[in-house]
């Protein structure tokens, strides 16, 4: 038998080798398992870079959470170490007394000051 497919006249005399159908078959039928198999290791490699990252915004979460809550602690400390008392506390402690009443020195216009 002849390996060859022939057409009528009419279309032109066609000559296609019937192997080269089985061949362009198997090779749309690599190519695809070869494109399905790179997608899909792209796919799992998109999945895990979601799942990576996932993990690092909950990290960043609980790190946000802690630093707020330290935030809150240093500001009542702030707030009780400058509080009145402890001010009043100091100043009594660096030797400074109340002063019930306030004395102006009064310049007289015509008076100059000089500098030596």
């Amino acid at each position: 038998m002849n390996n060859t497919l022939t057409y009528p006249v009419s279309q032109r005399l066609l000559f296609l080798p019937r192997f080269s159908y089985f061949i362009s078959l198997k090779f749309w039928l690599i190519l695809s398992i070869v494109l399905i198999m790179s997608l899909l290791a792209f796919y799992i490699f998109q999945i895990t870079a979601v799942i990576s990252e996932g993990y690092q915004v909950q990290d960043y979460q609980k790190k946000i959470s802690k630093l707020s809550e330290e935030n809150k602690m240093l500001e009542i400390n702030s707030t009780k170490i400058n509080s009145l008392e402890n001010i009043e506390n100091k100043i009594q402690g660096l030797g400074f007394e109340k002063i019930n009443k306030t004395y102006y020195i009064q310049i007289l216009e015509s008076s100059m000051v000089t500098i030596k």
